[in-house]
């Protein structure tokens, strides 16, 4: 059973989970030194603001991608902790920049892991938005996560984004 670790202890990591969250997430930026990191965008025929709340709404990730489970959510306000899980991974995750609906970052953490991601919406007129996504591992878990995993679910998550944004969309109509 994976256990939910204490935010500033993170098993074989360099860097503390807080300091991570201090330097990157709060400032909406991620490690450019980091040994994974993974980029990755979307064009999406939703407004932004539909975007935005699919996005934030931690509690109906599981819509967005079938792998995640087990969501303890909060509000997306800067310095908000929850829990989830995916691919049988708990993870405690922390809001760090929040600015409706363009920017939001957050830290996440894990037995051998420490993540940022940070997102950034785009409007593309008053229907489409762009939704462009960053993530690095500080301290990877190495080897169960890669470049090329990272990247596959990145581009599941986004795809499940779109997905469920351009659903909502229809309904709005």
């Amino acid at each position: 059973m994976n256990r939910l670790l204490s935010p500033n202890v993170v098993s074989g990591s360099s860097q503390s989970w807080e300091r991570v969250y201090e330097t990157y997430s709060r400032e909406g930026l991620v490690d450019l030194d980091a040994p994974i990191q993974v980029a990755g965008e979307i064009a999406i025929a939703a407004p932004v603001k539909t975007v935005w709340s699919v996005l934030t709404d931690v509690a109906g990730w599981p819509t967005v991608r079938s792998d995640i489970s087990d969501v303890e959510p909060t509000l997306a306000s800067e310095g908000g902790s929850f829990a989830w899980s995916t691919a049988g991974i708990r993870l405690l995750s922390r809001f760090g920049r929040v600015a409706p609906p363009r920017e939001i970052s957050w830290t996440t953490t894990a037995q051998g892991l420490v993540m940022t991601h940070v997102y950034k919406l785009q409007a593309l007129g008053a229907e489409r938005t762009r939704l462009m996504c960053e993530e690095a591992m500080t301290a990877p878990a190495a080897p169960q996560i890669g470049s090329d995993e990272l990247r596959g679910r990145i581009s599941s998550w986004l795809n499940g984004i779109k997905a469920v944004s351009e659903a909502r969309r229809e309904i709005q109509e």
